[in-house]
């Protein structure tokens, strides 16, 4: 520790681009004597001199190394970048944020998904790896998103309920399933409800399994198996008929995995000729062979 915190000022350089890049791959009291290393030399101070400097590669470098370094006393300073022009710069602000935890830029992230003043918000999927990150005094701002205007803000919002996943806001979902009506936002609160909701929401996802957006019903298909009570095979069951490829596809797949009774279902469809036929041999037959697969291993 000594001898990297005293070298050179020509080899911090090289020492600083190394600690860096092992910044993002450790944790714990390695991360922090690596970090203790970046702010021997310096490089705090470079940095928050860094968040305001003209060119947007040195903004988007230095609020990722403040990141890095898990400066949560910066993390008021890197905020405002959640607005920044540059979406390089937005994307780096936004993952500097996921890696400190600072739950107060919660509002602020919501934000940037749906910027005013720029074409291109924050990427759905930083949103929700950074909203995923932080405590639980990010849960209320994660709800009132469900809400949002913009459809892109409540997908990410929906998201992030069924991912982390947040069981409190189940209420929020049930009222938000009957009034929603972008597609991929409503998949969204289908298969939250399958990871927060129970026994009540059965017949809510087997109403969405018929919905006529593919997507939609896909969705309902995961929340109805991963629920995995009896009254999904019967709600299950009839999808397998569906003209839907995909969708009959995954049904009678979900139905092998809802135990005896799902596989009964799809045998006597398998036995009968019908548009329900071939959905079920297909999901025997991959049963089968997964089955086997297990045995080998």
């Amino acid at each position: 520790m000594s001898r990297l915190t005293t070298v050179t000022r020509r080899r911090a350089r090289v020492v600083d681009r190394a600690v860096s890049a092992m910044l993002s791959k450790v944790k714990g009291e390695p991360a922090r004597a690596l970090a203790q290393v970046l702010r021997s030399h310096g490089r705090s101070s470079w940095a928050l001199r860094g968040l305001n400097s003209k060119r947007s590669i040195r903004r988007a470098y230095a609020a990722w190394t403040l990141g890095l370094m898990r400066e949560r006393e910066s993390g008021s300073k890197i905020i405002p970048l959640l607005q920044d022009r540059s979406i390089d710069v937005v994307v780096a602000a936004a993952r500097a944020l996921t890696l400190i935890g600072d739950s107060k830029a919660a509002r602020a992230v919501v934000r940037a998904v749906a910027p005013r003043r720029r074409p291109r918000g924050l990427p759905s999927w930083v949103a929700v790896e950074c909203l995923c990150a932080f405590d639980e005094s990010a849960a209320s701002v994660v709800t009132e998103a469900t809400a949002h205007p913009q459809p892109s803000v409540r997908h990410v919002a929906a998201t992030v309920i069924g991912t982390r996943p947040l069981p409190q806001a189940a209420p929020v979902v049930r009222e938000r399933l009957a009034v929603e009506d972008d597609p991929r936002t409503l998949a969204s609160l289908v298969a939250a409800l399958g990871r927060i909701g129970g026994a009540t929401d059965l017949p809510v996802l087997s109403r969405f399994a018929h919905h006529p957006h593919e997507t939609v019903a896909l969705a309902a298909v995961d929340a109805l198996e991963g629920i995995g009570l009896h009254s999904s095979v019967e709600a299950l069951a009839p999808l397998v008929a569906d003209s839907r490829p995909r969708l009959s596809e995954r049904a009678a797949v979900a139905l092998t995995e809802l135990g005896p009774q799902g596989r009964e279902r799809l045998l006597a469809f398998a036995n009968a000729p019908g548009p329900a036929e071939l959905p079920a041999t297909y999901a025997l037959q991959l049963t089968a062979m997964r089955s086997a697969t297990r045995g080998l291993d």
